[in-house]
């Protein structure tokens, strides 16, 4: 996947899915994009961490939700822009992190990787969760600062200046994808 000497890195693409993506995502699915095509040109690994809920699941009541991306529904598909390919892998995740009860861990350490770049929506809350367990799992971790977003501005940056003061690298992505 890397040449020898190489870090071996992944890309997470979290919740960029029809139910979940609106007006705020539309600024970061062409920087996703991007990403994923420069990664897949690299040899890095493609991953999608997508919500995959039952209709009854209680997390819709706890956060006084509507039910969205219902396993086997048309909403919970990966938006078109953004279509995964054979060799990417999908997480399904009925949480917040895309750890949390999923095989992620697993199968990041059967192939051996140690960073993570860590993008889409929404920055407080999967995105933020999901950093947080990787950072404990041992990961290294980069959320790519124009690569994520929130509904609520505010949450965004106060999420972003929280990351950073852990000595999270936020990089813009076009400073990211020459580090690839």
């Amino acid at each position: 996947m890397c040449s020898e000497g190489h870090v071996k890195k992944a890309v997470i693409v979290v919740d960029m899915q029809k139910d979940n993506v609106g007006r705020f995502c539309k600024e970061i699915i062409p920087n996703i994009k991007f990403l994923i095509e420069k990664a897949r040109e690299k040899g890095i690994l493609v991953i999608y961490a997508c919500d995959s809920r039952y209709r009854e699941d209680s997390l819709f009541k706890r956060v006084g939700m509507s039910p969205h991306t219902i396993r086997g529904t048309e909403g919970a598909k990966v938006i078109e822009e953004l279509n995964p390919k054979a060799t990417d892998v999908i997480v399904e995740k009925r949480m917040l992190s895309a750890f949390f009860g999923s095989d992620l861990d697993f199968t990041l350490r059967e192939k051996e990787i140690k960073t993570l770049i860590v993008t889409g929506i929404r920055t407080e809350g999967c995105v933020l969760k999901t950093v947080l367990d990787a950072f404990e799992l041992g990961y290294e971790v980069i959320v790519p600062t124009n690569c994520c977003a929130s509904p609520i501005p505010e949450a965004h940056e106060f999420v972003l200046r929280y990351l950073q003061g852990f000595k999270f690298p936020t990089p813009m992505l076009k400073e990211l994808v020459k580090t690839l």
